[in-house]
């Protein structure tokens, strides 16, 4: 419930906030191999030149998760968290940026009776995005993501999904101060302790609204 009250309040901060900089809102739908689908709602501020800071929320219906290291396939996740976006370097042509998504997990699980009926974790998102400037409106995106995943509560699991390098890829595509944006992700993850290897896929379709002062001809765009 504390968590609920610490993101809100940070959405009404960002949101009243008079800095003359840009800000994001927006929303994505997507479906990969661990949920049958994923709704995703965020919103970002550009504090500085190189730096921005916001919230996401999302929300997924389970496919293939797991509660102690124990695989189930019916039941629903929420995660909410905050993520942060750093401009490493920019031209004419091209923007590379690192972000980082930490997130809190709550998973529900309806499925197994014999486990938890819900457990509570954290996964944290570093990634490193390179934007590259086709034309005004067109604009392509590759990166990789190192998503690492831990289980807290009565079996804590530290170690539920270590640091995976999943490859990304997408295109967007901008008017005004609307954008729509593809992406998908692929790559190995390694799990706990007896279930290594696994592949991840996903694929997302996204909207963005911006608004403030444009600082920019690259946006952020995470999802």
């Amino acid at each position: 419930m504390e968590l609920k009250k610490i993101l809100f309040l940070v959405f009404i901060l960002l949101g009243i906030s008079q800095a003359k900089s840009q800000s994001f809102a927006g929303l994505s739908i997507g479906v990969s191999n661990n949920d049958n689908h994923i709704e995703t709602v965020w919103f970002q501020h550009q504090l500085t030149d190189r730096f921005s800071a916001g919230v996401q929320l999302r929300y997924s219906q389970i496919r293939y998760r797991f509660v102690d290291a124990i695989a189930i396939t019916d039941g629903s996740t929420v995660f909410g968290g905050l993520v942060f976006g750093f401009k490493i370097k920019e031209a004419e042509k091209y923007r590379l940026n690192f972000n980082l998504t930490s997130s809190y997990r709550y998973l529900s699980n309806d499925e197994n009776p014999d486990l938890a009926e819900s457990t509570n974790g954290l996964e944290l998102d570093p990634n490193i995005l390179l934007d590259l400037k086709l034309s005004d409106a067109i604009k392509l995106h590759t990166g990789a993501m190192l998503r690492t995943a831990m289980q807290f509560g009565e079996t804590p699991i530290l170690d539920e999904q270590m640091p995976s390098a999943i490859v990304l890829a997408g295109i967007s595509y901008s008017l005004n101060n609307h954008s729509i944006a593809l992406r998908a992700y692929t790559g190995p993850m390694n799990g706990a302790t007896g279930d290594s290897m696994k592949y991840f896929n996903q694929i997302s379709i996204g909207y963005q609204f911006s608004f403030g002062k444009q600082s920019g001809p690259f946006s952020f765009f995470n999802f």
